[in-house]
């Protein structure tokens, strides 16, 4: 199928072709494909169908927007996830209304979602380039090949509908989309993914503070940092067939200063071990495992947190204090599907529409405060020569751990209640797959490795 001369006709033109498109509308277009035929179909060709037929103003659209949109068309033709039916089709599953009500529907939300999103985001950029960019994309050549109709996958972009839903994960994990007789959609409750005994007796600390919505928090006079998990969940609705968006992940979100009123010192990461090293030495004289042990589990994952933000001073790995670096951790980003449970059409066992999920795990981590290095030696020396047994000097004060849920803005003082919170409140999280290799995680596994994995993409 071609698109060729893209100069601009006049009214009176296009009402010549007024004959012509009743034999090569869009329904007689749709109709010469499914029979393997080549279209050739000439740019007034194309608005006429724009304005006849999808009943697109474009008399009142931007002159811009005009000029690429029959190319658009001509894309989306192409790329219709659909042809990929032809099997069925020609085995008689598929009635040709059926099927042309489908292709029609999806030109028309493709269209509109250009027109009133993709559109006036370009319109924000350099207008001229992008549209000329967008332009010669979408000039084609052969829109098919005489001898498949199968050979293309939709474009990948995200549905134009997308959906917000707050509330607890444990509605979240188990949302499905069924239609009834009328073919509306409709949002149901599924299957409840209950903590399994041995998840629970073997799972660790680590892998709580790196579980979604859980934040962890240190706290001592001289010394205070916090960890938070703040994932990235995009919700939609998209097209089966239609190949998921890998979106742009930005591994350093932002950086930002906690109190603008108070100070901030850089610190290394050499540094900041070997005080963590004397500060976990003197906790020693005070705590027992497993309190010592989740000392040291919380404060080994911080530091970590800042080797792989790799944001360096001096040629130095490094943090700021009273400054928080919200990061992609592990680099990955995950997604999950959930197709329609009904078919694709009535004769037919496909799905019509997935609900996706795309999560992008992201940690905000901060040093909230640290004191000067003689202060910080001062309050190590007096952790290593305090005596439990007589009390607790008045202008000190003991280490402590907060871990917190941020779904429920509730704080537990050990991580084994917050753990008994979630197996009670929020069930187990489903697993993901990766957006990259598609191989399928369960969230306690991901979790024991940073939100990370040897990812093998397939080609």
């Amino acid at each position: 199928m071609n698109s060729t001369s893209d100069t601009v006709t006049s009214e009176d033109s296009l009402k010549k072709k007024s004959k012509d498109t009743k034999n090569c509308g869009l329904r007689k277009c749709f109709a010469a494909l499914v029979d393997r035929k080549q279209v050739n179909l000439e740019l007034d060709v194309l608005i006429l169908m724009l304005k006849k037929e999808l009943h697109l103003s474009l008399d009142t659209y931007n002159p811009r927007l005009v000029d690429v949109l029959p190319y658009i068309l001509v894309f989306y033709i192409k790329t219709w996830p659909g042809w990929q039916k032809s099997v069925e089709y020609y085995s008689g599953n598929i009635q040709f209304k059926v099927w042309y009500d489908k292709f029609f529907n999806f030109i028309t939300i493709k269209l509109n979602e250009v027109i009133t999103v993709h559109f006036k985001e370009t319109l924000k950029q350099s207008v001229d380039e992008k549209l000329e960019e967008i332009k010669n994309k979408f000039e084609m050549g052969n829109l098919i090949s005489k001898v498949s109709q199968t050979d293309s996958l939709a474009l990948k972009t995200l549905s134009p509908i997308k959906i917000k839903i707050s509330c607890k994960p444990l509605l979240l994990n188990t949302l499905v989309f069924t239609d009834n007789q009328e073919d509306d959609v409709v949002l149901k409750q599924h299957e409840v993914l209950e903590w399994e005994k041995s998840i629970l007796e073997s799972i660790t600390l680590q892998q709580i503070i790196s579980w979604p919505y859980v934040g962890v928090h240190m706290y001592c006079p001289v010394f205070s940092f916090s960890r938070r998990n703040l994932h990235d969940v995009q919700r939609f609705v998209n097209l089966v067939g239609a190949p998921l968006l890998n979106a742009k992940v930005k591994y350093i979100e932002s950086v930002k200063i906690i109190n603008k009123n108070l100070p901030r010192s850089c610190i290394s990461l050499d540094c900041m071990k070997t005080i963590a090293k004397e500060f976990v030495e003197a906790l020693s004289n005070i705590y027992k495992s497993p309190a010592l042990d989740a000392f040291q589990t919380v404060i080994d994952e911080f530091l970590t947190d800042i080797e792989e933000i790799n944001i360096f001073t001096n040629g130095n790995p490094s943090i700021a204090s009273n400054t928080s670096v919200l990061f992609n951790i592990g680099k990955k980003s995950y997604f999950r599907n959930k197709k329609l449970s009904r078919g694709y059409f009535r004769s037919s066992s496909r799905q019509l529409i997935t609900y996706t999920e795309e999560v992008i795990p992201k940690m905000e981590t901060a040093l909230v405060n640290m004191a000067s290095v003689e202060e910080l030696k001062n309050y190590i020396h007096v952790l290593r020569t305090l005596d439990i047994n007589k009390g607790i000097p008045p202008d000190h004060s003991l280490p402590q751990i907060t871990f917190s849920c941020s779904f429920c803005k509730t704080n537990y003082t050990n991580a084994g209640l917050l753990a008994n919170h979630f197996k009670d409140e929020h069930k187990l999280e489903q697993p993901v797959l990766c957006a990259k290799c598609k191989e399928s995680f369960p969230i306690f596994v991901l979790t024991n490795q940073r939100w990370g994995h040897n990812c093998k993409i397939r080609i």
